[in-house]
């Protein structure tokens, strides 16, 4: 995949995807772009362009056989099967299709994605100024309402520091700034997210291992993401939970993975859009019918949370979505190891931070997570960008495209494409 493609659906996507999503002029634009990369991605392993796809095929192979489960055992009407197929596929499809595709991105294609992050960064102070978040909630036709906004905020300054050619005190202390702007329409996800974001770009040098340092650094983690979301906590796990949609969801999961022991209860079952568009017997065979918010017609919070969706996978589901997050740390590991780049490390740890806080809510699975998996990829892999050759002759310089210039050794304060 050119790099030059890469980066105009990333952009379009920033804007369409995130900035304009609420105005709902484009639903279906995070549905299209996930199954337009996987598609693009099976059209290159057909043609034999991509070294690297066992493991798309792998997921394509685990999303089938679940898609058949589901028939199989009825868990909901087709379309909605279909449809929450599609929901819960597109995170994988968008990460493992980038993954086997792997974008041959160049420095100018990073430039021009700093520079777009700082022009959403702006916009973002525009939206605020006409839709203040005077009131909690995501409203339909309202700019970045709710979460979208204090998200958002996170994703495009993870963007621009990956974007940025160097890493020093300057770009660090710009990406925290564009961060921040979240704090005009905070969440105790944000403050989570914000919280491990500062914390790993402060204070992370190395990859992570189990020493003193980390051990340290990760009670601290767990000690401020506690103290940001103590209020939510309280109110979602321990104020009213036979009657809270939140916890009555995650109070049922158990029983739900030993009565459809080990695959689940398949899509459109239990805890997703999908469930409660096309009602799911579900709610009804566990007593969850006349809960606020899981009421047939009423299905405010059906979707209120990732993590309890996982039992429609069953016990397999948890130990291959575990696999997945180990799966990135191993990458991560490898791309370390090949690149010696620290901060496209920190990249991905604040991405992978911020989608397990972010599965909390439905948010893994919304319009946020392509970009998410999109960022995610980009520090993932090698990449050869081409350099400006400058020749000095005769006190004229000129500029050559065609030889690539040597690469220095990499240090924790330069960007380094290799």
């Amino acid at each position: 995949m050119s790099g030059t493609l890469f980066t105009i659906l990333l952009t379009v996507y920033t804007v369409f995807g995130l900035l304009l999503y609420e105005l709902r002029w484009f639903v279906w634009i995070d549905e299209l772009v996930s199954l337009a990369i996987a598609g693009y991605a099976c059209y290159a392993i057909w043609k034999h362009r991509v070294p690297q796809y066992k493991p798309l095929l792998i997921l394509l192979g685990i999303e089938a056989f679940y898609l058949a489960y589901s028939f199989l055992i009825h868990s909901n009407v087709q379309v909605a099967i279909l449809n929450d197929f599609v929901m819960q596929s597109k995170p994988y499809m968008t990460f493992f299709g980038l993954m086997c595709l792997k974008p041959q991105l160049e420095q100018k294609h990073m430039s021009f994605m700093a520079m777009s992050c700082i022009v959403c960064t702006a916009a973002m102070g525009v939206i605020y100024y006409f839709y203040p978040h005077n009131v909690e909630g995501t409203f339909s036709g309202e700019l970045l309402t709710g979460a979208a906004f204090s998200s958002t905020a996170v994703l495009v300054a993870a963007l621009f520091y990956l974007s940025c050619e160097k890493d020093n005190a300057l770009v660090r202390t710009a990406t925290i700034l564009i961060m921040s702007i979240g704090l005009l329409a905070p969440t105790s996800k944000y403050m989570g997210s914000l919280l491990c974001s500062i914390l790993i770009i402060a204070f992370v040098a190395q990859p992570l291992k189990v020493n003193i340092r980390y051990i340290v650094l990760g009670f601290i983690v767990f000690v401020a993401i506690a103290w940001a979301a103590w209020d939510d906590f309280i109110l979602y796990f321990m104020e009213d939970t036979e009657y809270n949609a939140r916890p009555v969801l995650y109070m049922h999961m158990p029983d739900i993975l030993n009565d459809y022991f080990p695959f689940g209860s398949g899509f459109a079952s239990y805890a997703n859009a999908a469930s409660g568009t096309w009602y799911s017997p579900l709610y009804e065979k566990y007593g969850m019918e006349n809960i606020w918010g899981l009421t047939e017609g009423e299905t405010l919070f059906i979707s209120d949370t990732y993590y309890p969706t996982l039992a429609q996978f069953g016990y397999v589901g948890i130990a291959l979505f575990i696999a997945f997050i180990w799966y990135i740390f191993d990458c991560m590991n490898k791309a370390y190891g090949e690149l010696h780049d620290i901060k496209r490390y920190k990249v991905a740890l604040i991405i992978v931070s911020f989608v397990l806080i972010e599965a909390t809510s439905s948010s893994f699975i919304n319009e946020r997570c392509i970009t998410a998996m999109m960022i995610l990829v980009m520090s993932l892999y090698k990449y050869q960008p081409k350099r400006q050759v400058h020749i000095d002759m005769f006190g004229l310089k000129y500029i050559q495209f065609d030889k690539p210039q040597t690469q220095p050794k990499p240090n924790n304060d330069e960007h380094t494409d290799n």
